[in-house]
């Protein structure tokens, strides 16, 4: 048996289910725990279910346990013994990073980490276009700009997080405004009279700072646990400036318009302490930018 810990917001979970599927192309039995959205105050909980139209294989508590060989609960340890077996754990180190050998061992474990690498993805691509499809939307301004950006030639997605990024530089640490300065530059300099569409937890911020004129579009309804909204309208823009957040990493990815331009932080995880390369975070034909 494989189990995926899935852990925290909405792109976090779309990386681990990506890593769940490809599991499941080279195992039969793989289940997912959830256990850790018992008690998680941050975000919106576990969302993929709730959102997408797809079904998840959870794990029991007593599954986890029992393969999990930290837990040293006597009850585990001895069933452990009578059954001869060793159960594991893996803990996915370097983040970033990209493991083949997962996918030959086929003793029970556990793994946790967050399989930010765009192979994990590429193996199960087409499948999860089918998987990550968007409910259908009321009459409401999302559908009114939906039905603009169908029209929108030109239409380029701006992400900007900043919340949570500004009280802990352990999430991954803001990007300056030089990068999205450099950003917008990269887009007018390539698309004729581009039309820009700001989506961002501080738009204050956005709106001071930003240099984009007149004519941009400041998405600022989708809140709470609406805020996936804000995703499937990154994707429906043909073009994206996104921020180190894997939210805007999935709306550029889920974008399938066949000419797409799409600028990601050259530095993605802005860790204090520790120092990782995220270069394969990203598809090849991604424009990676200082910031």
């Amino acid at each position: 048996m494989k189990i995926v810990r899935f852990l925290g917001g909405l792109g976090n979970q779309m990386f681990q289910y990506a890593f769940y599927k490809s599991l499941e192309l080279q195992f039969k039995n793989v289940k997912a725990d959830i256990l850790e959205f018992e008690n998680y105050t941050h975000h919106n909980g576990f969302e993929l279910e709730k959102i997408f139209p797809l079904r998840i294989n959870h794990a029991s508590r007593f599954e986890i346990n029992f393969i999990d060989f930290r837990n040293r609960a006597w009850k585990y340890r001895k069933l452990r013994r009578l059954l001869f077996f060793k159960g594991g754990y893996y803990e996915e180190w370097p983040f970033f990073s990209y493991e083949d050998s997962i996918f030959r061992d086929h003793s029970s474990k556990i793994y946790w980490g967050y399989w930010q690498h765009h192979d994990y993805v590429d193996k199960v691509g087409d499948q999860l276009r089918k998987d990550f499809v968007f409910p259908a939307l009321d009459p409401s301004p999302n559908l009114e700009l939906l039905k603009e950006l169908g029209q929108e030639e030109k239409s380029v997605a701006i992400h900007v997080r900043r919340g949570d990024y500004l009280k802990d530089p352990y999430l991954g640490g803001l990007v300056n405004l030089a990068y999205f300065e450099n950003g917008i530059s990269y887009m007018k300099e390539r698309l004729a009279h581009p039309r820009f569409y700001v989506f961002s937890d501080d738009m204050a911020w956005c709106k001071e700072n930003l240099p984009l004129g007149n004519d941009a579009i400041f998405v600022d309804w989708n809140i709470g646990n609406e805020s996936y909204r804000d995703m499937q309208l990154i994707s429906q823009c043909k073009h994206a400036i996104i921020s180190n957040s894997t939210f805007s990493w999935w709306g550029a990815w889920l974008n399938q318009h066949p000419e797409k331009l799409v600028v990601v932080p050259k530095l993605w995880w802005r860790h204090p302490d520790i120092k990782v390369d995220t270069s394969q975070m990203h598809p090849t034909a991604w424009i990676t930018i200082e910031g």
